[in-house]
């Protein structure tokens, strides 16, 4: 995890600190891709998410609608791993410096993004820190409320895992792609791919839940497959087929510069997925078809 960390992200401490959180802190929430609490007989759903610093290029290129798709795509891709329905957003954002035009259209794109997936816009917060954000830079964080069943179905020996093609890196591992980039290791070509918009599988998999296709999903965000994965069911009940996920040449790039430290930072080609019945796998591959589904991998114990 050398790269990651000399891109000034440390992985290891960041493991560090869920370890003091989840032995000093009793609650499952914390774990969890999405949090929920019971009030008045109604569960109630939140999750907050940001896009880390792939918005440091895409704000300078003025890429708004990308900014605003990348933020909802971070929120409503973890409510989608429980059978949640997203029903208000709000927004944090930061600056250096306040500029109007461009916060407003962020803010005007993050709307139409979130009423393609019906759910409503409710404010938000627009702060002002030029002591914390140098000149130029902006941070943005999204927070998304729902209600629903919520509950997932009990992963038996037999499900299948079923992978969704991812659109590229996302937006994890950002620290990374910048400072190859800087370093002339990744041609503008390459920088671009990695700038393509994350995918909003929320729409999709809301489908799958309506139809009681699918017993649990996994948002493949920071901390790659494996990590994310095992937030769902232990890794080691799994059976990989990993020559199934479709190959995306901007990974093999990145394997070629940094290693096997991919599969820590990366989606690697895999941006969500579905544990479900195996009788399940024609519908769902039928409602998928969007995002190139594949099986990724059985429970076998």
């Amino acid at each position: 995890m050398d790269a990651y960390k000399q891109s000034g992200v440390d992985l290891k401490e960041a493991e560090r600190l869920n370890k003091i959180l989840s032995r000093k802190i009793k609650d499952k929430n914390i774990s969890e891709f999405v949090g929920s609490v019971d009030y008045n007989g109604i569960k109630i759903y939140n999750c907050c998410d940001g896009i880390g610093t792939k918005i440091i290029p895409l704000y300078k290129r003025k890429r708004y609608a990308d900014i605003a798709q990348e933020v909802v795509a971070a929120n409503l891709n973890d409510m989608a791993t429980r059978d949640v329905m997203a029903l208000g957003f709000s927004d944090y954002i930061a600056v250096n410096k306040l500029d109007s035009d461009a916060i407003s259209s962020i803010i005007i794109e993050l709307k139409k993004v979130l009423e393609q997936c019906n759910c409503r816009l409710l404010g938000g917060e627009t702060s002002e820190m030029p002591d914390i954000l140098r000149d130029g830079v902006i941070d943005i964080a999204g927070f998304a409320i729902g209600a629903g069943g919520g509950e997932l179905q009990k992963i038996e020996t037999g499900d299948i895992l079923i992978g969704l093609k991812s659109s590229g890196v996302h937006a994890n591992g950002f620290s990374l792609v910048r400072k190859l980039y800087n370093d002339c290791q990744l041609s503008d070509k390459e920088f671009e791919t990695c700038l393509v918009p994350t995918y909003i599988y929320y729409n999709t998999i809301r489908k799958l839940w309506n139809a009681n296709l699918i017993k649990a999903g996994a948002n493949i965000t920071g901390g790659g497959l494996i990590e994310n994965l095992s937030r769902i069911v232990e890794v080691s009940r799994l059976e990989f087929f990993k020559q199934n996920i479709p190959q995306q040449p901007i990974f093999q790039c990145l394997h070629e510069l940094v290693g096997d430290e991919i599969y820590n930072v990366f989606n690697c080609g895999v941006g969500f997925c579905i544990f479900a019945a195996p009788q399940n796998k024609e519908k769902i591959f039928e409602i998928c078809k969007e995002f190139t589904p594949f099986e990724l991998g059985r429970i076998i114990i």
